[in-house]
């Protein structure tokens, strides 16, 4: 019997690899149907959206995330306005200058952008980093969790008006941390030194101070015996197995519902852009084919989802006293791919 429930395990363990590696695919083919562009189109949306509302606090995050996915200067535009709205005017200024480099000449937004660059100027707090006198240079400084150059040491550093925290680190290991609050218009001089050594001329290892502590009593083999977890019935592992091959069955399930009502929302839009099936232009050639493989994607989806929760079910409702084989085969179906699921028992 111990031999019959060894060799029903790889072939379950099959079934499980078979259901996700068609579920990795399946959600592969899901994100390229949403291509950069289009997702820093809607992240900007929303950011746009909560400016009208009035909230650039929640928009200058989802200008940010839009600019890294697909930097836009109408996206670099609203961002260093909503900061300069909200008194980050170092973080504003910067952006309006990163913005003069990329706008073309008569683009209306460049007088603008150069008028808040001189009006942000003044307004600009300053901080200052200097070694101690005698001090050897850090191996790294960092300003709120930024690393700064070598060069910024002793330079005008423009900063956010509020606290700032600034961390050099040293070579041997030793750390120093100091902070700093700018109102506008501010100058601060922050002075970075080593951490003084311990008189015995090394810093504590607080590893050290943790083995002068007294370690705990071992525990004796017959209470740590008694202590262990009980040993798992046979049937523990079975169970475990069918609710995790259920599990990916029902995410499958679950996918192939979000591939079609992407398909019909595609659909809708090929409607749209192609009124004429004869005459269609290139974006509704691209949003048919996109349609076709949220259709197919679903379809496939639909097919492991299926097949999963029924795995799920055998293995979980039957306990053969022989053998049993589970296996996940592809399929081509109707429309599209799937997969049915061999049993032998």
């Amino acid at each position: 019997m111990g031999l019959m429930r060894q060799a029903r395990v790889p072939a379950a363990t099959r079934c499980v690899v078979s259901l996700a590696l068609v579920c990795a695919i399946s959600q592969a083919a899901l994100a390229q149907t949403t291509t950069p562009k289009a997702q820093a189109q809607a992240l900007f949306e929303e950011g746009r959206a909560a400016v009208e509302a009035g909230d650039c606090a929640r928009a200058i995050p989802l200008f940010r995330r839009s600019q890294t996915t697909f930097p836009a200067r109408g996206t670099l535009f609203n961002l260093a306005q909503c900061e300069a709205k909200l008194g980050r005017v170092a973080s504003a200024s910067q952006h309006f200058k990163e913005l003069l480099t990329q706008l073309p000449p008569g683009d209306p937004r460049l007088p603008i952008a150069q008028k808040e660059v001189t009006d942000l100027e003044p307004r600009l707090p300053k901080l200052v980093l200097e070694l101690a006198q005698g001090a050897p240079s850090p191996s790294e400084v960092l300003l709120d969790q930024t690393p700064l150059t070598p060069t910024s040491l002793g330079g005008e550093l423009p900063v956010d008006p509020g606290d700032h925290v600034i961390v050099a680190r040293w070579v041997g290991g030793g750390q120093t941390e100091a902070r700093a609050s700018l109102p506008e218009a501010a100058r601060k001089v922050v002075r970075l030194e080593p951490p003084a050594a311990s008189p015995s001329g090394d810093a504590p290892s607080p590893l050290a101070a943790d083995a002068n502590a007294k370690a705990p009593p071992a525990a004796s083999p017959a209470l740590a015996q008694e202590a262990g977890p009980a040993p798992a019935p046979a049937s523990s592992g079975r169970r475990t197995l069918a609710f995790v091959v259920g599990g990916v069955g029902a995410a499958a399930l679950g996918g192939s519902l979000i591939a079609g009502a992407l398909a019909l929302g595609t659909k809708g839009d090929l409607e749209d852009e192609c009124k004429d099936p004869g005459a269609c232009s290139p974006e509704g050639m691209d949003l048919k084919a996109r349609g076709q493989t949220l259709t197919t994607t679903g379809t496939v989806l639909g097919a492991v989802g299926l097949a999963g929760i029924g795995a799920g079910l055998v293995l979980l409702l039957t306990a053969p006293e022989q053998g049993t084989s589970v296996a996940l085969t592809p399929a081509i179906l109707p429309g599209g791919g799937g997969a049915v699921l061999r049993s032998r028992f």
